[in-house]
């Protein structure tokens, strides 16, 4: 069987034919390699301000997941996708372990031109948080950066519960506003579907129950 497809395939065939091979887990996956948000826009832009905005909500996403599983990353790759599908992209590392988005935000700003050409146009931007280790775990240093850190970590968790009750990006870096309240895509591919025309009571633009549209009677 092994020469007629991969592992995965040879895997999938056991498992059709009733041999477990896959482990099955029915806990929640807390243990991440890294973490990784990529985002598509239409039309592709060398707008310097957009791609940065697009960047920090990417940014301001995989911290979202990362604080979910009380993980904090030490190294941060950021890239562009040009429109001829070339990605350039720098990798940062941190001083301290952090999943705080306005602080790698603010590194991301900083060494952006090292991977931006005003003279190509972008249609993806994207952010990998990697050497991912359990929340807190930094040890203190001489110049108070990690206690700074802890005071401004309270913050975050009162901005994860409004999130939590309110919807995803109820509260969000001004940086990030071009992204979030901007329009992703044009055309075809950014009309909404209809199901968010069709609000049930107590849902929002960004918090709705999972319940498809079946049609209308």
């Amino acid at each position: 069987m092994r020469k007629f497809g991969t592992k995965p395939h040879v895997e999938i065939w056991h498992e059709f034919r009733g041999v477990s091979v896959i482990p099955l887990q029915i806990e929640a996956k807390h243990d991440y390699q890294s973490i990784s948000k990529m985002k598509t826009f239409t039309p592709p832009t060398a707008d310097r301000e957009f791609l940065l905005a697009q960047l920090s909500k990417n940014t301001e996403n995989a911290c979202i997941k990362a604080r979910r599983h009380h993980l904090e990353a030490r190294r941060v790759f950021f890239l562009l996708r040009t429109q001829g599908y070339r990605h350039y992209g720098y990798e940062l590392t941190l001083s301290h372990p952090t999943a705080m988005p306005h602080v790698i935000v603010a590194m991301i700003r900083e060494h952006f031109d090292r991977v931006y050409r005003a003279d190509y146009t972008y249609r993806l931007t994207g952010v990998v948080l990697s050497d991912l280790r359990g929340e807190g775990e930094a040890q203190l240093d001489l110049f108070g950066e990690v206690a700074r850190a802890e005071r401004v970590r309270a913050v975050y968790e009162a901005i994860d519960r409004l999130d939590a009750k309110y919807g995803k990006h109820t509260v969000f870096l001004g940086s990030s506003y071009a992204a979030i309240n901007g329009v992703q895509h044009t055309g075809k591919r950014g009309e909404r579907p209809r199901r968010q025309g069709m609000l049930l009571k107590g849902e929002g633009e960004r918090k709705r129950l999972g319940i498809p549209l079946l049609g209308e009677v």
